[in-house]
């Protein structure tokens, strides 16, 4: 998927959880509502890192391209090193490590920490990064990105103070793992499963039956979006009516 589907799924995912968390009588706060839905929205794009040419890559210019080819060269090391027979010269690390469930948890889970133990910086830097993506993701805006970033991540220093921060580790975990799961939609599927072996090979890329899959900024892609952007109007709705 293109970098605004990726970002629409992650904000509406994040809709629906908050809703079905109300129906088990835990109803989440409107900052978590609303703070979730950004950061959900913004680390959905977060995956792409791993191809220098993608959206998120190309969001702050020179150091944001470095840190792709970075993390890109890390991810292609690991999977050559986890499966020999998985190495597939040209791709470079392109929908490996960070397309994957264990690393949505891995990352999720170490905000969770991060947050749970009052560091102010650490959560002002994640909601930060979460609002400055979801701009990046939904217009492509670098000034956007930046401003509202850079507000965002001001406003938790300045404000969040005494508060939990320890869920900021869910909407970030989560819109990683819509990444993954949205790609597996598309043609190509992504190893989601990692490590675990699919017929000998850790690194199988998995998805929806290949019928079902579609071409990756296609007419299916448009249309699926303007379904998600529906959803989540219906979503954000109810949640704000206390339906």
């Amino acid at each position: 998927m293109m970098a605004t589907g990726h970002a629409i799924s992650g904000a509406v995912g994040w809709l629906g959880l908050c809703l079905a968390a109300g129906l088990v009588d835990r109803h989440p706060t409107p900052v978590q509502i609303t703070a979730g839905a950004a950061i959900a929205a913004g680390f959905a794009i977060f995956p792409d890192i791993d191809h220098p040419k993608s959206r998120v890559a190309r969001t702050l210019g020179w150091f944001t391209r470095a840190l792709a080819r970075v993390f890109t060269f890390i991810c292609d090391l690991i999977r050559d090193a986890t499966c020999g027979h998985c190495a597939t010269p040209g791709t470079y690390g392109h929908r490996t490590l960070s397309h994957t469930a264990v690393f949505a948890v891995l990352v999720g889970a170490g905000v969770c920490l991060a947050g749970s133990r009052g560091n102010l910086v650490a959560a002002a830097i994640v909601v930060g990064i979460g609002a400055g993506l979801a701009v990046a993701g939904l217009t492509g805006s670098r000034v956007g990105t930046i401003v509202i970033g850079v507000a965002a991540g001001i406003a938790v220093h300045q404000l969040g103070g005494g508060v939990d921060w320890w869920w900021l580790g869910v909407p970030v975990g989560w819109g990683i793992l819509a990444h993954a799961l949205g790609d597996g939609l598309t043609e190509q599927a992504v190893p989601l499963w990692w490590p675990v072996k699919i017929r000998g090979c850790t690194w199988r890329r998995v998805g929806v039956p290949r019928w079902l899959r579609f071409r990756t900024g296609g007419w299916v892609e448009r249309v699926l979006s303007v379904v998600l952007v529906g959803l989540g109007a219906v979503a954000g709705w109810l949640l704000l009516t206390g339906a």
